[in-house]
């Protein structure tokens, strides 16, 4: 079983390795996001970064919430944008576990 967990993580960053340049680029959208929070919401930028993976991540805690129109509408291309991270991931990982079991 431990062979097969190694195979697949060394797959997955594989399969992670050729796509690094779209996962950057959503990151430093998140990132970008993050900024038009701040200023938005007139937030540090700490707790914007924050809101902005929590909100990615579609977590949604909801101890930060945009009030203004503009960080409402950051917010839903944070969310936008973090629906396509983690569909990336997901690939990535479906790819990965076709890679382990069938090489």
């Amino acid at each position: 079983m431990k062979r097969v967990f190694s195979r697949f993580l060394a797959n997955f960053f594989r399969v992670f390795w050729h796509f690094r340049a779209i996962f950057l680029a959503l990151l430093l959208i998140t990132i970008i996001g993050a900024v038009g929070i701040s200023l938005a919401e007139n937030l540090r930028f700490g707790d914007a970064l924050y809101f902005s993976f929590v909100t990615g991540l579609t977590i949604g805690y909801g101890d930060i919430v945009a009030k203004s129109t503009l960080g409402r509408c950051v917010a839903l291309f944070i969310g936008f944008n973090g629906i396509l991270f983690t569909g990336l991931v997901i690939a990535a990982a479906v790819e990965a576990v076709r890679k382990t079991y069938h090489p």
